[in-house]
């Protein structure tokens, strides 16, 4: 049986849908997550001392020690993923960025190598450091398609974020308890509009990390949270629970370009059954259409005119939440993921025996 390794980390959760995708495809899977590899020597020893030598200004930002030491997190992990792929020997190799391995490790991965870029990258040092020395680069932006066409690299192409259709799905029945929901890490610009959901409804639910320090100064936040993770079934029974959910990219409000790629939260959204309220995107699929199977804004006012409104119209959310759910049904799958993968991982292998 042919045999994929998929090299990441745990979180965020997309490991375990393209592991099913691959296993419906009847291909094995093994997997690398770099949060497992993290030696105790660097986790408590190296980032104690480069953060106090940072705090108290004798390394300047963006310099660490021990950077050359094996120990150190990028090196052991390096180290680690050869050894894990000799002693595994796999067909072909995954690498989904995020994180990126050095020269020398790719260079002893004598399989097919592709990558996929799901991170919002789009600096051309950063793109040519993460495509370089692989045989295929998929990308979930098709901004950062065109930087790399433009630096050289023809070898990339276009491949979206995935739902797992079977974890994130409609229930039907479920009371809507929750006005708007939010899972995100905080940012100073989310955190406006948290704010400003919360001057509309005190019905709000938020999760993630680092909302807590800067809520304790502000008592409707601070009850807002209701937890830092939120996964699996746990939060597909959010969304089921709210009329609502809020999907924002974490960057400042000043910026004036709309976001290139979409990532996986606003396809779960949709899978659940319930409203997708979200700042624009660049890359919008046509069939996306605002006000009748999801929600956009471009600002704060926009925001919460477009919640109040639907906070107002009981039939309209259910009318955009159904839709929502209607286009995203059976698109979109990791199914339909894997195959994109496998059959680049077999061209690439048959030009390689030719």
């Amino acid at each position: 049986m042919t045999r994929v390794l998929i090299v990441y980390q745990s979180k965020p959760a997309i490991v375990p849908g393209l592991e099913k995708g691959f296993e419906n495809a009847g291909v094995e899977t093994i997997t690398f997550l770099a949060n497992e590899h993290h030696h105790w020597v660097d986790k408590y020893v190296f980032h104690a001392i480069n953060k106090w030598a940072h705090n108290l200004r004798i390394l300047k930002k963006g310099k660490f020690l021990f950077s050359r030491h094996p120990l150190t997190h990028w090196n052991y992990l390096n180290t680690e993923l050869v050894k894990f792929y000799k002693e595994n020997n796999p067909d072909f190799v995954f690498f989904i960025h995020g994180i990126h391995y050095s020269e020398s490790t790719l260079s002893q991965i004598n399989t097919p190598k592709v990558a996929w870029l799901v991170d919002p990258v789009q600096d051309p040092k950063r793109l040519t450091l993460f495509a370089t020395n692989l045989d295929w680069y998929f990308c979930y932006s098709k901004i950062a398609i065109r930087v790399l066409n433009e630096l050289g690299f023809t070898s990339t192409s276009y491949l979206p974020h995935a739902v797992d259709h079977h974890e994130f799905r409609y229930i039907p029945g479920t009371k809507k308890s929750i006005d708007i929901s939010f899972v995100g890490k905080h940012s100073v610009h989310r955190e406006k509009f948290i704010l400003a959901a919360l001057e509309v409804t005190n019905k709000v639910s938020l999760y993630g990390s680092r909302w807590v320090a800067p809520a304790l100064s502000k008592p409707s936040l601070l009850n807002a949270i209701k937890g830092i993770e939120c996964y699996g079934e746990k939060l597909n029974k959010l969304y089921n629970s709210s009329k609502v959910v809020l999907s924002i990219i974490a960057k400042p409000e000043n910026v004036l370009e709309t976001q290139s790629g979409i990532n996986m939260r606003p396809y779960e959204i949709l899978a659940s059954g319930s409203i997708l309220c979200s700042d624009n995107y660049d890359e919008l699929h046509p069939e996306l259409i605002n006000n009748q199977n999801l929600i956009l804004f471009n600002n704060i006012d926009e925001f919460k005119k477009s919640l109040s409104t639907l906070l107002e119209d009981k039939q309209k959310i259910e009318n955009v939440a159904a839709a929502g759910r209607e286009f995203i049904e059976g698109r979109f799958s990791y199914d339909e993921m894997a195959k994109t993968i496998l059959a680049k991982f077999k061209e690439i292998q048959g030009g390689i025996s030719s």
